[in-house]
């Protein structure tokens, strides 16, 4: 049997180093797969293994003591541009814009620089390597940077990685979620293709298989988001699907990770994808049975009430919150 091979990429946020931050969207996932037959219900780990995994990629430690560094350094600077009483009223905010600042911005720097660009991009190839030539069928999940990652990774790889190319590989999807993409296209070192200019004298490698997606999810709320249908229209062919994350910024970018219509739009396409690269039909005799009744169930492992990490909003890294204070001051 092949299998869904599921990849997240996260975005600008230091919390990853310590939370999963696709625990919920890959919940939702698995249920939405559950009620489109691909997961039996009663399926154990293995089992759901067999059919779907759900892998991680984490970069977040990728720039980390700069950023310790930079941040202790502030620390002891600040007193020379708010005095304590400035602190306690509406002036603080800047204090704390410019931690954003430090915090948010200098994942985008980090990313910029080649080195080290490149180092994260490894981190998505090395995911992806072992499911080349295997028949499996691999998914991109990506958000706000992360995005970034995932469109490079896949620029790069599909016209010069030479085992991409010797195996005729190419990711099934690419999902990308609160998506600043379209801002990256006016970085003018990136070379016109990648930033979706039309040139007659090349040719753009799809960065997905034929019968596979880009969808681009993006909700009006996320000023982070930008729409890459028309943007792209010479270059790729994506699709901008418009949901509903949230009702203030903040919430809209994050709120892809925990949003149904995102999980089924995804668990549509994937059990489209199983059916293809199974030739049969997902209820049919697709995993042992006699074992669910010891061991915890898919139904078990959607279960809402299940205990995880709770993430506290103050320590939940907010790429929107600058601009929404910047209005706010």
């Amino acid at each position: 049997m092949n299998t869904l091979r599921i990849i997240f990429i996260h975005g600008i946020t230091p919390t990853v180093i310590s939370w999963d931050f696709s625990e919920k969207l890959s919940k939702l996932i698995l249920k939405k797969l559950i009620q489109y037959q691909v997961v039996p219900p009663d399926a154990n780990a293995e089992e759901i293994s067999q059919i779907v995994t759900f892998e991680r990629v984490n970069y977040s430690m990728v720039g980390e003591d700069a950023e310790q560094r930079l941040l202790a350094a502030y620390e002891q600077e600040a007193d020379k541009l708010y005095s304590f009483a400035a602190r306690l009223n509406r002036m603080a905010g800047l204090d704390k814009i410019r931690r954003q600042i430090i915090t948010s911005v200098s994942d985008v720097l980090v990313y910029k620089s080649a080195y080290w660009s490149r180092e994260i991009q490894k981190m998505v190839l090395d995911k992806i390597e072992p499911y080349i030539a295997t028949g499996d069928s691999v998914s991109i999940i990506s958000h706000s940077l992360g995005s970034v990652v995932a469109f490079d990774t896949l620029y790069e790889s599909v016209g010069h990685n030479p085992r991409w190319k010797d195996d005729d590989f190419r990711p099934t999807n690419l999902f990308t979620m609160g998506s600043p993409i379209a801002l990256f296209t006016l970085d003018l070192e990136r070379e016109p293709a990648r930033r979706g200019s039309k040139a007659s004298e090349e040719q753009h490698e799809p960065l997905v298989q034929d019968d596979g997606v880009w969808y681009n999810f993006l909700d009006a709320q996320d000023v982070i988001a930008y729409p890459l249908q028309v943007l792209f229209k010479d270059a790729f062919n994506v699709e901008d699907i418009v949901v509903q994350t949230g009702t203030n910024p903040r919430k809209a970018h994050d709120g892809y990770w925990e949003n149904a219509e995102v999980a089924d739009f995804i668990a549509g396409r994937l059990k489209l994808d199983f059916l293809r690269i199974n030739g049969t039909a997902a209820s049919d005799d697709l995993v042992p049975t006699g074992v669910a009744d010891v061991e915890p169930t898919a139904s078990d492992m959607i279960d809402p009430t299940s205990e995880h990490r709770v993430v506290k909003e103050d320590e939940v890294p907010d790429e929107v919150s600058l601009v929404k204070r910047l209005f706010d001051l």
